[in-house]
């Protein structure tokens, strides 16, 4: 579902607010009334929440979203610490079909790596002395949102592929921002605390390939990029890309577009 240009709009946040705690064993809050549209990451512990008297349980991995309105109180887990993370916002045009939305989703989601790096990057922001800190925060608040609706959504399809492993979403990660590096299936697995056997399992079982056929096919890709919209030799676009020589290039170039590079950079550039 794509959202218009008013959807958009409608979940600028007015006021935000970020934050982190730990809880000790045992620990509670409330009750108080919820001011604010409020997304909860809980990283370990647990939480129940009592929404108007309602019991809501979020264990360690999870978000959940709070709607303003409503009596809250809180209990956290009674055997360990409960850290959570924190995001207040004051949305003032929230449309009713956004509303909707948000309302019919599942409670709580896991929490997404991706979903994890918003909610570090808006805490990082609150120690910084940037004078577009506050309009920062706020754009990663509306991208939580949208994440929060996207990842959701997509959960309620049935999609096994909504909610990607850790490791894999990690792997992902290391190998769009480092495709001109040697990259290794072991250094893969390491940085993603699995073992190699373990790593191509999850990758066939969630996305039908294997860790280095997805690296080599982000390689390619990347390199197709560079070739349509750049000015770069055919030759440095391989080193950026990770190809050890220019015919390793061109050969898998050829092998995904039946062109040489140089004809896929004539192309692109004819059509535009």
């Amino acid at each position: 579902m794509t959202a218009s240009p008013n959807q958009d709009a409608a979940l600028w946040p007015e006021f935000v607010q970020v934050g982190d705690i730990v809880y000790p064993p045992g620990g509670t809050f409330g009750p108080r009334l919820q001011n604010y549209t409020q997304l909860v990451m809980v990283h370990t512990g647990e939480m129940t929440v009592w929404i108007d008297d309602k019991p809501y349980f979020a264990p360690a991995g999870t978000v959940s979203i709070l709607f303003p309105g409503h009596e809250e109180r809180f209990a956290f887990a009674i055997d360990s610490d409960t850290w959570h993370s924190f995001i207040h916002m004051s949305i003032p045009n929230v449309t009713q079909s956004l509303n909707a939305r948000l309302r019919s989703l599942p409670w709580p989601l896991p929490l997404s790596q991706p979903m994890t790096e918003l909610t570090f990057s808006a805490l990082a922001l609150r120690a910084t002395t940037l004078s577009t800190a506050e309009a920062m925060i706020k754009a990663l608040c509306a991208q939580m949102l949208w994440r929060y609706i996207g990842e959701g959504e997509r959960l309620m399809t049935g999609n096994t592929s909504a909610t990607p492993h850790p490791a894999i979403e990690r792997v992902r990660q290391i190998i769009q921002s480092h495709l001109g590096e040697s990259l290794t299936l072991e250094s893969l697995a390491s940085a993603a605390a699995v073992s190699p056997s373990h790593l191509i399992r999850l990758f066939q079982a969630e996305i039908n390939t294997t860790p280095i056929a997805y690296l080599w096919d982000r390689r390619v890709a990347m390199g197709i990029e560079l070739l349509e919209n750049t000015g770069l030799s055919v030759g440095m676009i391989a080193e950026r890309c990770g190809f050890q020589t220019s015919y390793h290039f061109s050969r898998r170039i050829r092998q995904a577009t039946k062109l040489s590079p140089l004809e896929v950079r004539r192309r692109a550039w004819q059509r535009g």
